[in-house]
């Protein structure tokens, strides 16, 4: 459970080793056997111990599963955490030196702030608890002492990232600018040459399909796959409520009453002006009188939520007549939350500043906190004591099915004694496996090095119960053969030369142009298309970034001038002349939507940028001695 407590704080290390820097390996160096026992590698006069290392790997490692439920050994191994680990490692003790030099640290108003805002230390109220909080690290463990210790060593640096890059700064037109670069669209004139006359003379020959069968053999390459019998023992659908009677549900809702708490909540609406922090005196007092402009037009008699969906610049509830539907206080920044769990239903606040500009808001229900009865929660807090109740026999009733089965008896006859059916997963990849039966990795390289006809000696976890499992079939990876892919081989290399004539003919076209312009036996076929960005997909076109990058390197000021492109582009359905019909910039509505929002990411970038700097010359000064490569060296990945 520390662990999860722990999570937001230690997100830095896995920031340091895939974002952030890239430390180069080959100049650290390398200890020999009489270095200290249990030490792992040296930082400057730091020691990194092989405990340390070992629940950093299992951090990372847990992080990342977390994210992708389905990571393969594979996929682990060319993340490289050995390295990884080692190196967030390193930059934690370069920056706790760095700290200690420039006397900053973790005060004790910061860290009670911190524990006070976990959730796992808050009573029914919602407000901390000490005899919760230490409860709860005395059943896991570990004394308050040490918790905070933890805690405070992994504050530390995601408080020298704020520091270091508290002056990075991005001016508000150059974030303009690059919104504008990144938001313009563009619209096209185009004639279309189809493929599809050519289609009768662009047949492959055998020669040409057999050629380009060796060179495209890759895309036909099948991984090793295997089809399971499989039964599921999931205690959720094996539970029996009804088998639960009205005591133990009683007894169980005495136990678990703080679970059933729920927090005061509101729903309300806004109207939201947006005006950055860093805004100016001017910019302020603009966005003040619009809303209090809007302020007097409610209190006039219009309705709030019209107005909203008029006025309102925030695009998430703006459509929805300003409606944000129930959220608690934490959900919400301080200026807000206050100025919403104050007002009674039905009441509208005056203007609310908040880092995000200024709101209206209108409260339409409150909600105390509350502890859901026994009535309101008898029926799932059954179904959950009949799932707990299954799930503690799940492992003996897996182990008769699979005793049953490796003794002879069939799967379905075992299964159907139990009262379970054999499922059968069709021919399926290690990916396939991880994604659609939640197996473990080690469980999927399992299944995947077992021959066929073998049964598994053991149930398989996944998360929702056990595995009981049969290898019915079993196939090493293969090239799908000429004779299965040669007809989508010969359509393919059709498309492509017939696609290719199609541009020699359009080039052709354009070498006729008169000053550029199509004739006006060409004009019936010019097309407009619908606006499209730089990310190179046309709309009815598909995607040509060679295109996409031509059109808009033309000169906005050309746009409308009939000045067409001097080369034809391949497209899904041949090839097209173009030429720029038109362009269109964000309108001010948008930007000011979100423009915050840009300036804050600009920002956040700029700030990375600078604290990679720090954290790069912070390594190329550092004196790194790796003492136990063996420890941090990418562990292979075991072969079917």
């Amino acid at each position: 459970m520390l662990d999860g407590i722990r999570a937001n704080a230690q997100s830095w290390g896995v920031k340091l080793a895939f974002g952030i820097i890239i430390v180069v390996f080959v100049f650290w160096g390398i200890g020999g056997r009489s270095s200290p026992r249990g030490i792992v590698a040296t930082v400057n006069d730091r020691n990194i111990t092989e405990l340390e290392f070992r629940q950093a790997y299992a951090q990372m490692e847990q992080n990342i599963r977390n994210s992708i439920p389905g990571a393969t050994p594979e996929l682990l191994q060319s993340l490289g955490l050995e390295q990884n680990t080692l190196q967030s490692l390193v930059m934690r003790k370069l920056l706790e030196a760095e700290a200690e030099r420039l006397g900053v640290e973790i005060s004790p108003y910061e860290l009670r702030r911190v524990v006070e805002s976990m959730p796992y230390f808050l009573d029914k109220d919602g407000g901390f608890s000490a005899d919760l909080y230490l409860t709860t690290l005395q059943n896991s463990g570990q004394s308050a002492a040490q918790f905070e210790d933890n805690l405070r060593r992994d504050m530390l640096p995601e408080k020298m990232q704020a520091l270091l890059s508290a002056g990075a700064y991005a001016a508000p037109q150059s974030v303009r600018n690059i919104y504008n670069y990144q938001q313009e669209r563009r619209k096209i004139n185009y004639m279309l040459f189809p493929a599809e006359k050519h289609m009768s003379l662009a047949a492959p020959s055998q020669q040409d399909i057999e050629a380009a069968y060796e060179e495209r053999a890759r895309l036909y390459a099948v991984p090793p796959r295997v089809r399971l019998e499989y039964v599921a023992l999931d205690p959720a659908q094996m539970s029996d409520p009804s088998g639960i009677d009205d005591a133990a549900v009683s007894a169980a809702y005495e136990a678990r009453r703080d679970s059933f708490f729920v927090p005061e909540r509101v729903r309300a609406s806004h109207i939201l002006i947006l005006v950055p922090e860093n805004a100016s005196a001017e910019e302020i007092s603009k966005a003040e009188d619009s809303i209090k402009a809007i302020e007097e037009r409610i209190r006039g008699g219009e309705d709030f939520a019209a107005v909203a969906r008029e006025s309102s610049q925030d695009p998430g509830s703006a459509a929805r007549g300003g409606d944000l539907d129930w959220f608690e206080r934490a959900q919400m920044v301080p200026e807000f939350a206050d100025a919403a769990f104050a007002l009674k239903p039905g009441e509208m606040s005056g203007p609310v500043r908040s880092p995000f500009g200024f709101h209206l808001i209108k409260a339409a229900e409150h909600q105390a906190s509350a502890t859901r009865t026994l009535e309101d929660v008898r029926d799932e807090l059954r179904a959950a004591l009949a799932t707990e109740r299954a799930v503690t026999g799940l492992q003996d009733k897996a182990d008769a099915l699979l005793a049953a089965v490796m003794g002879g008896q069939g799967m379905a006859e075992a299964a159907g004694a139990e009262g379970l059916t054999v499922k059968d997963s069709g021919l399926v990849s290690a990916d396939d496996l991880a994604q659609t039966l939640r197996l473990r990795a080690s469980d999927v390289q399992a299944v995947m090095a077992a021959p066929a006809g073998e049964i598994l000696d053991s149930p398989l976890p996944t998360d929702a119960g056990l595995l009981v499992v049969r290898v019915a079939e079993s196939l090493p990876a293969m090239t799908r053969p000429l004779d299965e892919v040669r007809d989508e081989l010969a359509a393919a290399l059709t498309l492509d030369k017939a696609r290719a004539l199609a541009v020699d003919e359009a080039e052709q076209a354009r070498g006729e142009f008169a000053d550029g312009r199509p004739g006006k036996d060409l004009a019936p076929e010019v097309r407009e298309s619908e606006a499209f960005d730089r990310q190179g997909y046309v709309p009815y076109l598909g995607v040509s970034t060679d295109l996409a990058r031509a059109v808009f390197e033309v000169p906005a000021a050309d746009a409308g001038k009939d000045l067409w492109l001097d080369r034809a582009f391949p497209v899904d359905d041949g090839a097209v002349l173009v030429s720029l019909a038109e362009v269109s910039a964000p309108d001010e509505a948008a930007w000011l939507t979100e423009g915050a929002m840009r300036e804050q990411q600009v920002r956040s970038q700029r700030a990375a940028l600078m604290f990679q700097a720090y954290i790069m010359e912070l390594s190329r000064r550092a004196r790194v001695r790796i003492l136990m490569p063996e420890l941090v060296q990418p562990r292979a990945v075991p072969q079917a």
